[in-house]
């Protein structure tokens, strides 16, 4: 997700906007995910989260999360879950792919 996180953030700089990447969050102690729903999904997540303060960028900075597949959207609201207890608000989410 880095390499495709950086190469975003370089194409939204060459159309004059600011960004960054800062790969600010941590996920442990969590189980293979395949094949749980998205309620076994979001217990498997709780806790798991956490936001690295050295990577993160300053609290109040709008962020957009990348991910590169949405199938529940467990792992997503768990990351926002942590950012937001972080004080980094996210904007928006943007995936490369998402299932139905």
């Amino acid at each position: 997700m880095l390499r495709a996180a950086t190469h975003t953030a370089r194409e939204l700089a060459r159309h004059g906007m600011n960004a960054h990447v800062a790969p600010a969050l941590q996920v442990t102690g969590t189980r293979d995910s395949v094949g749980l729903t998205r309620n076994q999904r979001a217990a498997n997540l709780r806790g798991a989260v956490t936001v690295k303060p050295r990577n993160a960028p300053p609290p109040g900075t709008p962020t957009i999360l990348v991910d590169d597949v949405i199938t529940t959207g467990a792992t997503a609201a768990a990351c926002v879950r942590a950012l937001d207890k972080a004080d980094i608000p996210v904007t928006a989410i943007l995936a490369f792919t998402a299932t139905v």
